[in-house]
């Protein structure tokens, strides 16, 4: 291996952790070998001062200032020992680091083997065998009997059932007919079916995912430790002491004994190590924590706002009634609805489109569509115009309708539909109802979460009646109906008020709340691009059962850091007493550092075992 791989993680790691524990194996067995652990020990200061070079140029103060200014005395107290242990350490946080990054790394490789390599498309009637890097949105693809997905789409026709396991860890394959979503890389496992791609490349479920792992990959070890902040407050005050207590005692061998007692290199490791263990554990049970700050932030959650559709549901609505007027052509109708709906990202509009599908076929793109912000959508096609959506279109386009309309109308919101009024080249075609119903783990979720004293507020478009027929299935007690995006918004704004709020969500209008909020939640399996981007964690099951288990999770990972700061500060207490009774000399302080610096890390280590992070949230 040539020196330059040397140099690289964690081959670099890797030597000085060898050097350095042989230099002082050799040292405490044979009495001897003092200048290799002097070698040794400076080895392993070099990284350690480049990292407090590089904060203190920044004009920070980080962990790896706080370690150094420890190696510092030790050199200075010639305690070469407790210097080579304490680079020991270090070096050991540094492996832990990127092996925190280079599990994210592997995953990543993992996911993108299973992307299919070859793809069957269709094209004039023919089959053609092609590869899966040169499909386009909207070519027609054959998935037959035990091959993967090649790309994100929607089934034209056939019926398979397709196991996602892939992406979701759920290994029951899911039965997919004619509308349905399909995943890039997902298998087959029985039937034929053919799909329009809808997302390919970069844009491909798949590939959102990989870059989810490893973007959290590189947030999580280096760039969020609570360890900094802790540093940035004490190490000032470990440097007033010392120098109050050398000004008082006049005694440099008591000062340099205080500095050994008070070094940090423990926490640098036992707090990175639980972070470590808590998110590598979310990250089995399908949930992407983009970095360890926000354990801490979801820790303090006291408000959880939902958006109805998609997080709370299950955001596959269906149609459940149409009432046509006399006369219409339902034929040309739904075709229109077809082309109006071809390109939608909403659930209503993806059931409208998937309804269409089933009863027309193919659906031909619109000559112009707009989407009506907050109330529904305007298409024309081969001369004809439609226009649907909620209560909403009527003023926003200057529909005209009867009273008779509106109280048939407001009839179908009362049946706990979604109802949508049609028009059709300007005139009034008909309503339809468009139903959801709750996930199956909603009601246990958010039991749970109430239990444990976090408030839930459910936040949709709908009227008021269909908002609260669904809260009161789910027990949510506060409904707020009608919001608009930008309501949203200014709901989000009120509530942050209160401090420790989260916000659940899965659209492109739940983005920018998402972001705004204290943390902000995705359902990342059929969360828009722009959603799970925005968020902060990223459930790529959808299960909404994850939330308070992800809440536990981080309540027990601040409670084990807690833990292992008030460990270093008990142990420090009775060190600095032990120095200023004279018992502590430099050598026994170097010896208390080092035995006692175990404490914490047996702390953290506890998170890596099977049942201490697996809790309920209420206990």
């Amino acid at each position: 291996m040539s020196l330059k791989n040397i140099l690289r993680e964690p081959y670099r790691e890797y030597a000085l952790i060898v050097i350095l524990f042989v230099a002082l194996g050799y040292h405490y067995l044979f009495h001897g070998g003092l200048a290799l652990v002097i070698v040794a020990a400076l080895l392993g200061s070099i990284l350690p001062l480049r990292d407090a070079w590089g904060a203190l140029r920044r004009r920070t103060i980080t962990i790896e200032a706080f370690n150094f200014f420890a190696l510092f005395v030790s050199f200075a107290t010639r305690e070469f020992t407790s210097a080579a242990f304490i680079a020991l350490m270090l070096s050991f946080a540094a492996w832990l680091d990127w092996k925190t990054q280079s599990r994210a790394t592997n995953a990543v490789e993992e996911l993108l083997k299973l992307k299919p390599t070859r793809a069957l498309r269709e094209r004039g009637g023919k089959e053609e065998d092609i590869d899966a890097s040169t499909i386009q949105t909207g070519d027609i693809l054959i998935v037959k009997n035990g091959e993967r997905v090649p790309a994100d789409g929607v089934v034209i026709f056939g019926t398979a059932f397709v196991n996602e396991a892939s992406l979701t860890g759920e290994s029951i394959p899911i039965e997919k007919n004619i509308g349905d979503e399909v995943y890039s890389s997902t298998v087959a496992e029985s039937g034929v079916i053919k799909i329009r791609a809808t997302k390919v490349g970069a844009d491909s479920t798949l590939e959102r995912m990989a870059t989810l792992i490893e973007e959290a990959g590189k947030n999580k070890s280096k760039t969020e430790r609570l360890a900094d902040r802790f540093a940035g407050i004490f190490l000032p005050i470990v440097l007033v002491g010392g120098a109050v207590t050398y000004f008082v005692t006049g005694n440099i061998a008591m000062t340099a004994a205080l500095f050994l007692i008070v070094c940090a290199d423990d926490i640098a490791v036992s707090i990175p190590l639980a972070i470590t263990a808590s998110l590598g554990y979310a990250a089995k049970r399908g949930v992407i924590i983009k970095g360890g700050e926000w354990l801490r932030v979801l820790a303090n959650v006291k408000t959880l706002l939902f958006d109805k559709t998609g997080t709370l549901t299950h955001g596959r609505f269906v149609l459940a009634s149409v009432i046509l007027e006399p006369g219409m052509d339902e034929k040309l109708l739904w075709e229109l609805v077809g082309t109006a709906e071809k390109f939608s990202e909403h659930p209503v509009g993806k059931a409208l489109y998937r309804e269409a599908l089933q009863r027309i076929g193919e659906a031909a793109d619109p000559d112009e569509v707009r989407v009506l912000r907050g109330a529904g959508i305007f298409a024309k096609k081969d001369g004809h115009m439609l226009i649907l959506g909620n209560r909403g279109v009527v003023t926003e386009e200057g529909m005209t309708v009867s009273s008779d309309v509106l109280k048939r109308f407001t009839e179908k919101e009362r049946d706990s539909e979604t109802a949508i009024m049609l028009f059709l080249d300007g005139k009034f075609a008909g309503f339809m109802g468009i139903a959801d119903t709750p996930r199956k783990e909603a009601h246990a979720a958010l039991s749970e979460l109430r239990r444990a004293g976090i408030r839930l507020v459910m936040l949709t478009g709908d009227n008021e009646e269909v908002a609260r027929a669904i809260s009161k299935d789910l027990g949510i007690d506060e409904v707020r109906a009608k919001v608009t995006p930008e309501g949203k918004m200014n709901i989000i704004e009120e509530e942050s008020k209160r401090g420790g709020l989260a916000m659940v969500g899965d659209g492109v209008n739940d983005a920018p709340a998402l972001a705004r909020a204290d943390v902000g939640i995705a359902m990342g399996e059929g969360g828009t691009a722009v959603a799970v981007e925005a968020a902060d964690v990223v459930i790529l099951t959808d299960r909404l059962d994850r939330i308070p288990e992800m809440i536990a999770l981080s309540r027990k990972t601040v409670s084990v850091v807690n833990l292992d700061i008030a460990i270093w500060v008990a142990t420090n207490v009775i060190g600095i007493a032990l120095v200023f009774t004279g018992i502590a000399t430099p050598a026994i302080a170097a010896l208390y550092n080092f035995l006692t610096d175990f404490l914490p890390l047996m702390n953290s280590a506890r998170l890596f075992k099977r049942g201490e992070t697996g809790m309920d949230l209420v206990r």
